[in-house]
């Protein structure tokens, strides 16, 4: 399975790659912008945005994602409680929201999550 990483700070993701990679291709983008090409000529079964975005930005880099391939799942980080965050993100189908110093544990239950929807 293929997964993109979208982080413009990817030395945050150290502790996560292992657990990631193992089974699964990681891809990295720096950049929504960069992904976006990524997105439509591979998909990858799952996005994971990393990308400092306030609660309308991150809705809308979501749709960008679901506009180029509504079959690619997303996870965000993001610092949002858990209510804020369910507000600003209801009905699209994002997996979770992961840390913003993401942790093993964190991917390990993220794979979980995603091997449940697919």
């Amino acid at each position: 399975m293929e997964l993109l990483l979208i982080t413009p700070r990817p030395e945050v993701w150290n502790e996560c790659l292992p657990v990631l990679q193992n089974g699964h291709t990681v891809r990295q983008a720096a950049s929504l912008e960069d992904a976006k090409p990524i997105i439509r000529d591979t998909p990858p079964a799952l996005a994971i945005l990393d990308l400092n975005l306030e609660d309308k930005a991150l809705r809308q880099a979501v749709i960008d994602i679901m506009m180029i391939n509504a079959s690619v799942h997303t996870a965000v980080v993001s610092d949002m409680d858990p209510d804020e965050f369910h507000e600003a993100t209801e009905g699209l189908g994002i997996l979770m929201p992961l840390p913003s110093s993401p942790k093993a544990s964190d991917a390990e239950n993220l794979l979980k999550v995603l091997s449940g929807v697919m």
